[in-house]
């Protein structure tokens, strides 16, 4: 698709923007460049459509992540749905439409004005997910705690052979070798 869409300034200096994942970033800007590049009208904001899966072949990402990215730029503000995808009773499914808030929506003059939603964001206060809600990603914190390491689990392990649990640490499991898989005579 030929054309292009612009990275404004004041919007890439929101803190709404800076807490947008990279995939979120990159699906944003798909669909700004959507807004313009669709049909012969003018400006199709409010109608903008892409499924996750169109959007993953033209960003390269995994369709989960085009999913993930969709639901953290509603969560963030810059996008909103005007119509949530749904599957026909012939088995076609419609995607989902969007409307970009930071740009002004209608099919012809006058235009309304955008809606600025990311500039009231706030860390901590998200805006409803309608559409792909199940696919939004979890806090940075969040993620940090789930690598975190289970405390059951040693980090140490006993030389092989045979030892005396009593000469164990607590914390130290014995490793014994396979013998059913050749790891032993």
């Amino acid at each position: 698709m030929a054309g292009f869409a612009k990275y404004e300034r004041s919007e890439v200096q929101l803190s709404a923007w800076k807490a947008l994942t990279p995939a979120a970033r990159e699906v944003y800007m798909r669909l700004k460049l959507r807004c313009f590049a669709e049909g012969k009208r003018l400006n199709n904001n409010g109608s903008v459509f892409r499924s996750p899966r169109d959007l993953a072949k033209d960003t390269g990402l995994s369709v989960k992540s085009v999913s993930a990215g969709l639901a953290d730029l509603q969560a963030k503000g810059w996008i909103i749905a005007t119509g949530a995808w749904s599957l026909g009773l012939d088995g076609k499914g419609r995607t989902a439409t969007w409307r970009l808030t930071m740009l002004a929506s209608g099919a012809k003059p006058p235009f309304k004005p955008p809606t600025r939603e990311p500039e009231r964001w706030s860390e901590g206060y998200d805006f409803p997910v309608p559409v792909y809600g199940s696919y939004r990603p979890k806090p940075r914190k969040a993620r940090i705690k789930n690598v975190t390491p289970n405390p059951n689990r040693a980090h140490h392990r006993a030389p092989i052979g045979r030892t005396h649990e009593a000469e164990l640490p607590e914390n130290v499991v014995e490793v014994r070798p396979n013998r059913k898989h050749g790891g032993g005579q």
